[in-house]
């Protein structure tokens, strides 16, 4: 809602359509820049101080900025200033979901059973990626249609709406969650040191731990090659002999995997190793944008897309769960904050690479007598996408195994057909 409503409230400002555009824009593009400036520190604040305290702190913060958006609209009679409040004010909403999210992240493994993490994870990128924006953007379908009180119009009712959640927020978490400072409500020992001595920390946890190094590659590994999926995707529905419609089935194929794979896929899998899984996850990803590449038909490569998401789903899960299962506590937001901050980057940044070249590479045909050759830049890119992310599954496996021993393929058999489990850790 907070998009949503922010950049409309931004647009409404203007009348001269250019002008509308670059309003709706920038209220967008300013809510990805913390992410990138500010990621690294804020998981350094997530594990330093009381993450109930920080939390509520941060949903207060965020009740203010929002409710002072529609505020100074109705206050201030330039729009460029309104506008550019508007920015300000959405960019330190977003900073403030920055140090909020890797906060609660690391909190959740101390409010649940470690054999019900997996599950509560579930629930959180369910209901973060697929209940609570389709529920967000109905919402404010709904207020958009409400008639205006005077000077006060549904877009400023919606924004007002929005910050009241976070006012909710605060008091539930404040109120009835004690227990994210803590198992026993106490605050959980934090590391010692400054700024610096916290990053030093962080720096010598990720070179030290195959584990951590593992996560870290194979994470941006699955979503860099989503990225390319993604930016790839309106070429490549060209290349299918598509247009929009086909674009966009394919984008909402990769989510409709992405989902599959975060609900079903622990069913699947339930007594494979969580290390094991979340390496093959990746490399499943990667076979499915090879798939892409190769596929002639619509059909069959939106069974590509989905094969993709869902691998891509399935190594975030099982990624977020071992952070929460085998990460100690004291670095856990820091760890958070890094993937949470590297996934938005790289994502963007393979969209925006892969969209480049393949509009600049385009189709290009070669004649050679009787011989007629056409070659699709957007396959291309997708072929050397997936072949990179095989093998940084691969590579991740080798980091995380942690069952030495036992063949690869015929634990992954054994626990899809449910046989009693060979040794090793689960």
């Amino acid at each position: 809602m907070g998009l949503l409503a922010g950049a409309a409230f931004a647009s409404a400002q203007v009348t001269v359509p250019a002008a509308k555009g670059a309003a709706f824009g920038t209220v967008i593009a300013v809510q990805l820049l913390p992410a990138v400036i500010l990621g690294a520190v804020a998981g350094v604040v997530a594990d330093r101080f009381d993450r109930r305290i920080t939390m509520v702190a941060m949903d207060v913060s965020r009740f203010l900025l929002m409710s002072s958006i529609p505020v100074v609209g109705l206050l201030v009679q330039r729009p460029g200033w309104v506008i550019g409040w508007a920015a300000v004010a959405m960019f330190a909403v977003q900073t403030a979901a920055l140090i909020w999210t890797p906060a609660k992240e690391a909190a959740v493994p101390n409010l649940v059973p470690r054999n019900l993490l997996e599950t509560a994870n579930r629930l959180t990128l369910v209901t973060t990626y697929g209940v609570t924006p389709v529920l967000g953007a109905l919402t404010f379908a709904a207020i958009a249609r409400l008639p205006s009180w005077g000077p006060v119009t549904p877009v400023d009712l919606a924004l007002l709406f929005d910050a009241l959640t976070y006012l909710a927020s605060a008091a539930v978490v404040y109120l009835g969650v004690p227990e994210i400072s803590g198992r026993d409500g106490s605050p959980v020992p934090r590391s010692p040191g400054g700024l610096i001595a916290q990053f030093t920390e962080f720096g010598r946890f990720v070179t030290g731990s195959r584990l951590a190094r593992g996560l870290i590659v194979g994470v941006l590994g699955a979503f860099a090659g989503a990225g390319v999926v993604i930016g790839t995707a309106r070429f490549y529905a060209g290349s299918l002999g598509g247009g929009d419609a086909t674009f966009g089935i394919l984008f909402a194929a990769l989510f409709v995997g992405f989902g599959i794979g975060v609900l079903a896929g622990p069913g699947i899998v339930d007594g494979l190793s969580r290390r094991r899984w979340f390496a093959l996850s990746i490399v499943l990803a990667g076979f499915g944008v090879l798939a892409l590449a190769v596929t002639p038909r619509p059909g069959a490569a939106a069974v590509a897309a989905v094969i993709v998401g869902a691998g891509a789903g399935m190594a975030f899960l099982s990624g977020i769960t071992l952070v929460g299962s085998e990460v100690d506590d004291a670095i856990r937001g820091r760890v958070f904050a890094f993937l949470q901050t590297a996934v938005r980057v790289i994502l963007l940044l393979s969209i925006a690479v892969s969209g480049a070249l393949v509009g600049w590479g385009g189709t290009r045909h070669l004649d050679a007598g009787p011989l007629h050759l056409q070659f699709s830049a957007a396959r291309i890119m997708l072929s050397v996408a997936g072949a990179l992310g095989t093998v940084i599954g691969v590579v991740t496996l080798r980091h995380v195994d942690d069952r030495p021993g036992v063949p690869v393929v015929a634990d992954v058999a054994r626990s899809i057909l449910r046989r009693p489990p060979a040794s090793g850790r689960r």
